[in-house]
């Protein structure tokens, strides 16, 4: 089968191979990849900016059909639509795992990353992380579940954002955008973006469409003083770093109340970022470092996309043929897209 492979370690180093199809394990079921969605953590890894195993099949936002199940498998046939988490490789007995959160767990290496994923046609895992996907939800929209599942343990689950209060998301990128439906969705009285002008075309508009009460781009304005004066110098109730990016970060810190909190998911792609530190405590902040997703978010985006409440439909603007993964990356590089997603 035809896959796209990140067969060494350096920029670059990406192409599409002819690779075997993959043998299950008697735990695991095969999944016919139908749609895949491109990542920014698939971008890094094309730049040599994130944690990876090579040789390595790119890919970890998918949906699929069931084609073949191991013998030790129970409660899944063939036929079956599903999503699955990317959790693969977690130990299972570590402190970590035993608290409740294998998604973090430091033996973890998920699909496309350090166990071939899914820009393939068709990729083998563990039954255990599955998740049925309905017949209500397209392939496509269930490509992009697994980051609004990410977005869902961070914003809802661990900042705890409550209906009624003031958001701030920092980048109109995928994440941005999926934490700006979900602040939506979960009952958020005022929501803004802020951007640079390179997002002026799609991403802003996609922010405004998936309702963003504001945008504000940075280029052109000093988004801490504009923040200060629409919350009469309080400042949000939460702000959600998605960008990665150095100053965003260190605005943060100025843009958020007093006791408010910030809800970190943008992955920077450099070993350090220099934050106003004692500016955080004299603030009294609380600062959540978010990481992957957890099995009770992945069944709440799956419940609001298929209630009609989280139109996750609306986040895809390009879908192409595998083939074409090269373009997709450049559309996103190039600030063009929201989510692509990949046909095999």
């Amino acid at each position: 089968m035809k896959a796209v492979v990140k067969y060494g370690k350096g920029k670059g180093l990406v192409e599409i191979r002819e690779v075997p199809e993959p043998k299950m394990k008697e735990d695991e079921v095969l999944i016919e990849v139908k749609a895949v969605s491109v990542c920014g953590s698939d971008l890094h890894i094309y730049h040599d900016a994130h944690p990876y195993w090579p040789p390595v099949i790119l890919g970890h936002e998918f949906s699929g059909v069931i084609i073949d199940v191991g013998k030790e498998v129970g409660g899944w046939k063939v036929g079956d639509r599903v999503v699955t988490e990317t959790r693969t490789g977690a130990c299972g007995v570590c402190y970590t795992c035993q608290s409740g959160f294998p998604q973090a767990c430091e033996q973890k290496r998920a699909y496309g990353i350090g166990t071939n994923g899914a820009y393939a046609k068709y990729v083998a895992g563990p039954a255990r992380l599955l998740h049925r996907l309905p017949d209500t939800i397209s392939f496509e929209a269930g490509a992009v579940i697994e980051p609004i599942a990410i977005c869902v343990t961070s914003i809802l689950e661990r900042s705890q954002l409550q209906a009624g209060e003031s958001v701030l998301i920092t980048g109109p990128g995928p994440i941005g955008l999926i934490s700006l439906a979900i602040a939506r969705a979960a009952g958020a009285r005022m929501i803004g973006v802020t951007g640079r002008s390179s997002d002026e075309g799609i991403r802003f508009e996609k922010a405004r469409e998936l309702g963003a009460d504001f945008t504000i781009n940075v280029d052109q304005g000093d988004p801490v003083k504009m923040i200060l004066e629409m919350t009469n110098g309080l400042g949000v109730d939460i702000l959600i770093e998605t960008s990665g990016g150095g100053r965003a970060i260190y605005q943060t810190f100025e843009m958020v109340r007093r006791l408010g909190r910030i809800c970190a998911i943008g992955i920077s792609g450099k070993e350090e970022i220099p934050i106003p530190y004692d500016r955080g405590i004299f603030k009294a902040l609380r600062y959540d470092f978010c990481f992957s997703s957890s099995w009770t978010a992945w069944e709440k985006a799956i419940g609001l996309i298929g209630k009609g409440l989280l139109p996750a439909e609306k986040l895809i603007t390009h879908q192409l043929p595998l083939e074409k993964w090269e373009e997709a990356f450049r559309l996103l590089e190039n600030l063009q897209a929201a989510k692509v997603i990949l046909i095999p």
